[in-house]
């Protein structure tokens, strides 16, 4: 088993490097959406906030374009954050949150995956998280998404980056997260918001 890990990380790494030296061939960039167009009522769950990040944040972030945006539904709140880019190369391409996190203080307690369903005879995998600082505690669940297509892994996202930008000559896509507080209900608050919310989204994501 550690031999096929270390097979497969080395298979990364690769494909990794191959990505960087394709920035030329991958800047068919793709008109990035306003996320913000985001419909703030999606059936029972209604906005309530949407925040900007300041200025250093957004630099470090490099999105094309981003959407912050915390829903009520009368119980916990959760937090909607998108990040999309339009062309993916060196120093521009997302960030994993199990890197971002913990370089603000946040520590990983709890990692999986959870399969949910977003449609009628469709599920999809994404990661399921618990982050804790101090004493607070938080349900993060994230995945990445170009083109329908949604993905858990970060080591898979990359490869299929790769690919993307050879034979599609496109390196678009986004990270999606939903974040609650740990609490009584937050996990069926937060999954409960996600089939709400991933049709209309999808909508907003270049096909």
């Amino acid at each position: 088993m550690s031999s096929w890990r270390l097979l497969v990380a080395a298979c990364c790494i690769a494909a990794a490097g191959g990505y960087l030296r394709l920035g030329a061939a991958t800047d068919a960039a793709v008109a990035a959406p306003r996320l913000s167009d985001l419909s703030p009522q999606l059936s029972n769950w209604r906005a309530i906030e949407d925040v900007r990040l300041d200025r250093q944040t957004e630099q470090i972030l490099q999105a094309d374009s981003y959407l912050q945006r915390t829903y009520t539904r009368g119980s916990a709140p959760v937090t909607l954050f998108v990040a999309y880019y339009a062309t993916q190369r060196s120093g521009h391409a997302i960030h994993s949150p199990l890197n971002c996190l913990p370089g603000t203080g946040w520590e990983w307690t709890e990692r999986r995956r959870e399969s949910v369903a977003v449609a009628p005879g469709r599920e999809v995998e994404i990661n399921r998280n618990v982050a804790t600082l101090n004493r607070q505690q938080v349900l993060v669940y994230y995945w990445y998404q170009s083109r329908g297509r949604v993905v858990a892994s970060d080591y898979w996202n990359k490869l299929l980056l790769v690919h993307d930008a050879v034979k599609l000559h496109r390196s678009d896509g986004a990270l999606v997260r939903v974040t609650v507080p740990v609490e009584a209900g937050a996990a069926d608050d937060a999954t409960s918001f996600i089939r709400t919310m991933f049709s209309p989204l999808a909508q907003h994501l270049p096909e």
